[in-house]
């Protein structure tokens, strides 16, 4: 959780909610290792995948979910880092720069957490790793810009049509 600047608790999109959506995410890639644009795009991906064609999404389809992406870079890379310090992600410097992979540790420690909802994202991890880990990022990107403009002409109602939201 993270406190705003009033001191309260936000327990939602904390840095320790992304952190372990990231695990999730990196265990299943194991042994592969993603760089943090990758799991943003990922992330996203896991949160909405019936969007793309896969199993039933966490999250709810609101017309604001296209906003996530721009927000939810620096909080998961906070998050990341949490993972890490605690041993469960671990950093990999490449040529083409730094990623991170699931540590041994991350996938124990995962069937240690009792929670429908890590129960969930786990089997829809596992159908997004199989369907989009080997997609270039370029054409990841280009689906999740696909499905918000989808978005954006289902939840744009004009006043004269007799089918919008009271219609």
């Amino acid at each position: 959780m993270t406190t705003d600047c009033a001191g309260a608790m936000q327990p939602l999109n904390s840095p320790l909610e992304l952190g372990v959506r990231s695990l999730i995410l990196l265990t299943a890639a194991f042994p592969r290792a993603l760089g943090l644009d990758r799991l943003v795009l990922m992330d996203y991906c896991l949160l909405h995948s019936a969007d793309l064609g896969g199993p039933l999404s966490v999250l709810p389809a609101v017309p604001t979910r296209n906003g996530e992406l721009g927000i939810k870079r620096s909080v998961l890379e906070h998050g990341v880092h949490v993972m890490s310090r605690a041993g469960l992600i671990d950093l990999v410097t490449a040529a083409d720069g730094v990623s991170y992979r699931a540590s041994e540790e991350a996938g124990p420690f995962l069937r240690l957490v009792d929670s429908p909802l890590v129960g969930e994202l786990n089997e829809v991890a596992d159908w997004l790793i199989s369907e989009f880990v080997d997609l270039p990022t370029d054409e990841v990107r280009h689906r999740i810009r696909m499905i918000s403009q989808r978005w954006t002409e289902e939840f744009t109602w004009e006043p004269n049509d007799e089918s919008g939201p009271l219609g």
